[in-house]
């Protein structure tokens, strides 16, 4: 399991959010992060969507 960091902003507003979120692949990280956070409703709204990996999370043995 990876740790992801995953923004939210809008092209031409100054509205920014970001959620960490724990899961295999960065297309389920994207996914799991819009069902947490609020995202506003702008007419013609561009999104722009950043994903990195903050870590790694291993089971111990």
């Amino acid at each position: 399991m990876n740790v992801f960091k995953v923004t939210f902003s809008h092209a031409w507003n100054h509205w920014k959010d970001f959620t960490f979120v724990t899961c295999s692949s960065k297309a389920d990280a994207i996914q799991k992060a819009m069902s947490e956070i609020d995202i506003p409703e702008v007419m013609n709204e561009k999104l722009i969507i950043t994903v990195s990996v903050e870590g790694h999370l291993r089971k111990r043995k």
